[in-house]
This record gives structure tokens, C-alpha cells and sequence, in this order.
């Protein structure tokens, strides 16, 4: 096999702005291998780094997530969605042969309720402690348990239902008046990914390519410690077709056992967006609903919604992409999992 020019990898420190927001430059790539490690690069990176979210909640004395809390000013809907935003760190030891963490709350403080009030973290970090959860009237209460696993993707509160009833009792709560509340999974920590290449002129008769890949996450995770778990998802997927056995194994594949229904776009809420209050408000007063609805809307008709605000559509339009994005590249890598299945199954 003809040798390739070797390459190099390093994260370009101009452009640098954290260790959770920063760009790698690999280089010099033979013409159009840039487009093509860049795309599968950032695919993996958008839908399959492993991470923490939570699954379930229960709340004290609600049965439902369209009920309201006397004495706090938000729904349970939007409390929900406020817990939803919080990000922890991952940290695999926390989790147990169960994969499963909880995280209690208790409070009767007056007053805006963030998410460095919660004490109760089990041992997780809460990477963003100023986000906001509710606002407590004086006499009013706040009491929930709340209960994560780690994954990869996004799973919705549909599929968390039937992980609900799979843990059963593991899922132990002090809380005795409250049903169990499935909620949405986002575990992905990528969320900003975007590949640039350029020409270089290398004098050589050859064109080459350099490729830029700009990566920011949600903090609870190192943007090199992303691209490196990144390659190796890779790697052992290409290990496995070039039957290479000079690589250590990377235990990545499991069997699956069945395949989900995918769930349409006019299905789901403006809720997953995770959107502010302000926007969520304005959005539902002039009747847009779900995802489906505000997708096609332009940036004009966004900007004529009352109430929003220049930033408050440019915020909508950029969560409405990064999550079709994420949503499309999850659903990619399940169906080519489950080709692969039904393949192997003949």
C-alpha cells in the first residue's frame, strides 16, 4: 500500500477560547479527505459521547406534569424543563453496576430557587450553578428527587416511560405522595460543532487540505477529552470492517434487541428546545406548539411574534438546528446499528 504524507494533530491555542470551547487543526490531508473525516468526525461528536441526564423525576404531591405548585410561580412543566438544563459532570463511578444516581431537594427558602441551592448532589458537580429552577412564594415548597444515568444521544420521555418500569423498585424515593414523571434525555455535552477546510500550498504537485474542527460542550465535559473519545467510537468501527487485530479491542457494540419508532416531528414540543421562559410564553401565546410548527416559520415571522426580542430569535433559530442536528445524526447511527443487526441475523 502506497504510503500517506503523515499527518499532524493540535488544538490551535489563537483560537482558543476555554478548555470547552477551542479548535483542532489536523493537517495536510490529501484533497476531499478533509470533507470526509470532518463529517463523520463531527457526526460522532454531535450524537454519541457518552454523558449524564436525567430520566425521571418525582415531585412531592404531583401526579402529573400539567399541574401547578401551590406557592411557586412556575408550572410543573416549566420546572421540569428548568431541572432538564442543568448540567453535571460525568463520572462513571458515581453510577454503580445500576448506572443509576439520585439527587434529592428539599426547600421552603422565599425567593428565586438556582441550582447551586441543591445540597443533595450524591457526589455529582454541577458544572452551571446559577441556572434557574423556580421562584418560591413565602409559604410555599419545593421537595423532588431527582434520578440520572448515563448515555448517548437523546431519548424522550416516551422511551424513558419503559426505563422507568425496567429499574422498578431501585428507583426509591422518602417522597410518599407524588407519581414518577419521565422526562426527556439529552445526554450529548457537544453543543457546537462545526468543520472548516482550507487549501494549503504546499508546493507540492499534490493539493493537500487542512482541517479545522471548532468544538464547544456544555462544560461538563474537556473538548479534548470529546475528540478523543470521539476517535476511538470510530476506530472501533473500523477496526472491526479492516479486521485489524494489531489494535486493542474497544468493547463498544452491543446487541440490539429492538428498535425504537421514530417519533415525528409534529410530535414534539417547543419544550425540547430548552428554550427561555420568556420565549416559551411567547411562542405558546401565539399558538406554536411543537418543533414541526416553529420550523417553518422564517426569521422575519419569528421577529413579528410579540414579545421576541432580536436575541430571543436568534437564540430560537440556532437551539431549533443544533437539535434537529442532534436528532438527525442520533437516528443515523441507530439505523445503521440496526442494519447491521438485521445483516448479521441472515
Amino acid at each position: 500500500m502506497e504510503k500517506f504524507q503523515k499527518i499532524t494533530y493540535k488544538e490551535l491555542l489563537a483560537e482558543k477560547i476555554n478548555d470547552f470551547e477551542t479548535t483542532f487543526v489536523i493537517e495536510p490531508l490529501m484533497r476531499g479527505y478533509g470533507n470526509t473525516l470532518g463529517t463523520v468526525i463531527r457526526r460522532t461528536l454531535l450524537s454519541s459521547i457518552t454523558s449524564v441526564a436525567p430520566f425521571a423525576i418525582k415531585i412531592n404531591n404531583v401526579e402529573h406534569e400539567f399541574e401547578i405548585i401551590s406557592g411557586i410561580r412556575e408550572d410543573v412543566i416549566n420546572i421540569i424543563a428548568n431541572i432538564r438544563a442543568i448540567h453535571f459532570t460525568y463520572n462513571p463511578e458515581l453510577f454503580g453496576k445500576d448506572n443509576l444516581a439520585k439527587i434529592s431537594f428539599k426547600s421552603t427558602k422565599e425567593g428565586e430557587i438556582l441550582a447551586s441551592d441543591i445540597a443533595d448532589t450524591n457526589g455529582l458537580e454541577i458544572v452551571n450553578k446559577d441556572q434557574y429552577i423556580c421562584t418560591i412564594a413565602k409559604g410555599g415548597s419545593l421537595e423532588f428527587d431527582l434520578f440520572l444515568r448515563t448515555g448517548r444521544g437523546y431519548i424522550d420521555f416516551e422511551e424513558n416511560k419503559s426505563v422507568i418500569q425496567e429499574y422498578g423498585p431501585k428507583l426509591a424515593s422518602k417522597i410518599k405522595n407524588g407519581k414518577f414523571l419521565a422526562i426527556d434525555s439529552d445526554f450529548s455535552p457537544v453543543t457546537n460543532c462545526a468543520i472548516h477546510i482550507e487549501e494549503l500550498n504546499t508546493g507540492s504537485t499534490i493539493e493537500h487540505e487542512r482541517l479545522k474542527i471548532t468544538l464547544k460542550t456544555n462544560g461538563t465535559i474537556y473538548a479534548k477529552d470529546a475528540m478523543e473519545q470521539a476517535a476511538k467510537i470510530i476506530i472501533a468501527h473500523f477496526q472491526i470492517i479492516g479486521n485489524i487485530d494489531a489494535l486493542q479491542t474497544i468493547d463498544l457494540f452491543e446487541e440490539i434487541t429492538n428498535k425504537k419508532e421514530n417519533v415525528t416531528l409534529n410530535e414534539i414540543s417547543i419544550d425540547k428546545l430548552n428554550l427561555t421562559i420568556r420565549s416559551l410564553n411567547a411562542l405558546r401565546r401565539a399558538n406554536y406548539n411543537t418543533i414541526d410548527e416553529l420550523s417553518k416559520l422564517t426569521e422575519e415571522e419569528l421577529s413579528n411574534i410579540k414579545n421576541l426580542g432580536k436575541k430571543s430569535v436568534e437564540d430560537i433559530i440556532e437551539k431549533l438546528a443544533v437539535w434537529k442536528e442532534k436528532k438527525a445524526a442520533s437516528e443515523e447511527v441507530s439505523s445503521e446499528a440496526n442494519n447491521d443487526n438485521d445483516e448479521g441475523d441472515k
